[in-house]
């Protein structure tokens, strides 16, 4: 059977201050009327059955995502003690899924990104799903419509094959985030794919790659599934999560392995990943700002402006920046400089002081 696992727990730094560790990004409203992870949820339900449907997450979100998604309960939640990068919470998913079901196909999706239509999507969905069942680790690769430099890649192999009409690649290699001169080669060369950060594949086959590309992080998902149902599991997981080495699921397994295939969606995605993203879906005015709150611009071009309606904010001859205010924190930062928002977070992070702000 095939499941949709959220990964729910990311803190959506880039988003400060709006994004906080007690309310991340992924509980906001960003691009609609309805919070990322509302959306994400409408993505897959209820074509998914809710039984079908979990959501990996730190302890810490799990009551702002039951209040924001009524339809599920407890028993959607796999709860991390604490975030250990996407190698171990994927690991503890396929834990979870392969001793609830042995044949379990798990679509591993991210609560914070932009996904349209639904209906292309979920077709993406099931055909990902098909490919997994063979036994390949598969990843969802996006065709660059600009030469994105936020982005990691995926270099594809070889002529494609489809699977329900949609082009499945044989992967060379991942990369990085490139400089701009990069991306644009990577562009116009037709050959690479956005890394988009969602992947498909049989439980079972994610903890075997796991086993042999992470041997640790193995170990210590046996000995949480073994303890799953149990009076102990609380205290064993919490025992080892504190101990596995954090890793994302692309450097500890992914970029390893020789059975990666890479399917290519029709559907349009963004990861949404800073604040300047909302330049490519807000509504701008005559001079490309985007202003939402208590507004005031006064010979002011292509800035990015979040206010509050019991405060104002009023820009005066200026270009360029972000502006957002939320309650006691504020950010103006160039918008050449929205990738380096987490360096400021760092600084508060070291200051007892200022950490109370994130």
């Amino acid at each position: 059977m095939v499941y949709i696992v959220i990964m729910a727990g990311g803190r959506g730094e880039r988003f400060w201050p709006k994004s906080t560790r007690g309310r991340p990004k992924q509980f906001h409203r960003i691009a609609s009327d309805r919070t990322m992870i509302q959306e994400t949820f409408s993505r897959v339900f209820p074509e998914f059955e809710k039984e079908r449907i979990f959501f990996v997450l730190g302890k810490h979100l799990t009551q702002s995502l039951l209040d924001q998604i009524p339809e599920i309960d407890d028993r959607n939640l796999i709860v991390e003690p604490v975030g250990k990068n996407t190698a171990p919470a994927i690991g503890l998913a396929a834990a979870r899924l392969d001793k609830l079901d042995g044949e379990a196909t798990m679509v591993v999706l991210t609560a914070d990104h932009l996904v349209r239509p639904k209906e292309e999507f979920l077709n993406a969905v099931n055909a990902a799903a098909e490919v997994a069942k063979g036994g390949r680790l598969v990843t969802f690769g996006i065709k660059p419509i600009r030469p994105a430099t936020e982005y990691g890649y995926i270099e594809t192999r070889g002529r494609s094959q489809k699977t329900a009409g949609f082009n499945v690649y044989d992967v060379e290699q991942f990369i990085e985030k490139p400089d701009e001169s990069t991306a644009r080669r990577f562009l116009d060369s037709g050959r690479y794919l956005w890394n988009s950060g969602m992947f498909a594949f049989q439980a079972k086959e994610i903890l075997g790659s796991i086993e042999r590309h992470i041997p640790g992080l193995y170990r210590s998902l046996m000995r949480i599934q073994d303890s799953m149902g149990g009076e102990d599991e609380t205290r064993i997981t919490e025992e080892e999560f504190s101990t596995i080495e954090s890793v994302s699921i692309d450097c500890g397994v992914m970029e390893k392995s020789s059975r990666i295939s890479c399917i290519e969606p029709g559907f349009f995605w963004d990861d949404m990943g800073s604040w300047r993203s909302l330049d490519r879906y807000k509504e701008k005015d005559g001079q490309g700002n985007v202003a939402e709150g208590d507004v005031v611009l006064v010979e002011s071009k292509d800035n990015i402006v979040i206010g509050e309606d019991k405060s104002v904010i009023s820009l005066v001859g200026i270009s360029g920046l972000i502006v957002v205010k939320e309650g006691n924190r504020l950010l103006v930062c160039h918008k050449d400089y929205d990738q380096r928002i987490k360096e400021a977070l760092e600084g508060m992070s070291a200051d007892e002081k200022l950490s109370n702000y994130l």
